[in-house]
């Protein structure tokens, strides 16, 4: 079986494995949960930290403590301007992002709670490519999945 830890520790650059990955107690779930996050957060065409900032405001849309915590520790290590720090922290979008982090903060934030097509359209009007709209999508799952693997088995915030 595939050991995914020395992976997780090196790609995620914290030099530990998150409860989020240590508490599976099926490897293949660990793997996958791993996979799943490593493909549509570390990768792709949308900057890591702005899919970070969205699993802040996905979580907090959710109610999900674990994934805005460590995410939110995680800019601040990525050196994230403290302004944005403490504006995620209090779920506030502000305007001194650009128009297409905005739109992609306000839509995680809406479809966190109600995913709906329509949603996609604010996308669309700040120019976001198919490519782009679509990894958005699959970042809203991706903590979607996060958030219900970490509220539902109550997985404890790494100490910080």
């Amino acid at each position: 079986m595939e050991d995914v830890t020395p992976e997780i520790t090196h790609d995620l650059g914290f030099g530990v494995v998150p409860n989020v990955f240590a508490y599976a107690k099926s490897t293949d779930t660990q793997i996958a949960l791993w996979k799943a996050f490593r493909h549509v957060v570390l990768r792709g065409v949308l900057p890591r930290t702005v899919k970070e900032m969205m699993g802040v405001v996905i979580s907090q849309a959710r109610g999900s403590r674990y994934a805005a915590e460590i995410h939110l520790h995680a800019l601040m290590v990525q050196g994230l301007e403290a302004e944005i720090l403490d504006a995620l922290r209090r779920g506030v979008i502000i305007p001194t992002l650009s128009g297409r982090v905005q739109a992609l903060l306000q839509f995680a934030q809406a479809a966190a709670v109600s995913p709906h097509p329509q949603l996609l359209a604010g996308l669309q009007a700040v120019g976001l490519s198919e490519v782009e709209i679509q990894e958005a999508v699959a970042v809203v799952g991706v903590f979607a999945l996060i958030n219900n693997w970490t509220d539902m088995l109550e997985i404890p915030v790494d100490p910080l």
